[in-house]
């Protein structure tokens, strides 16, 4: 009897944990993935999911402005973490914390229109977040 107890509490908690480890889903999954290449600076595949906006104004060039500026501003991203999910009827927002080499906290926005099961890019943002130092 204790063994069909403890096989029967081993199969629960193994259950139970492949439920918490589950998936954001499949759009937050690509978005988080999206975001991830654009960061990393791969034009080609942020550029197949931006929206029509996005790909008329002239993108190419704002975002290699836009990597150039992080190279010469930040340095190497050494991290970058999702701290923020905000989802709306037909958009998502994502908010990183990035920390890099010459920046030690700043944070990345992205917008994403999302239609069923699609998102597209819609905008990014960055700010530096302010750190003081308390004289004592």
């Amino acid at each position: 009897m204790k063994k069909i107890v403890m096989m029967f509490v081993m199969v629960m908690m193994l259950a139970f944990s492949a439920v918490c480890s589950a998936s954001n889903g499949k759009v937050l999954d690509s978005e988080e993935a999206l975001a991830a290449k654009f960061l990393n600076g791969d034009f080609k595949a942020v550029s197949a999911v931006m929206s029509d906006d996005m790909k008329r104004t002239g993108m190419k060039k704002a975002y290699a402005n836009f990597k150039e500026q992080i190279t010469k501003n930040f340095g190497k991203i050494n991290t970058n973490q999702l701290i923020v999910v905000e989802k709306h009827k037909d958009a998502d927002i994502l908010l990183y914390q990035v920390a890099s080499e010459k920046v030690p906290a700043a944070r990345f926005v992205f917008l994403f229109s999302v239609k069923g099961e699609k998102s597209n890019a819609e905008r990014f943002q960055y700010s530096v977040t302010a750190t003081k130092r308390c004289c004592c």
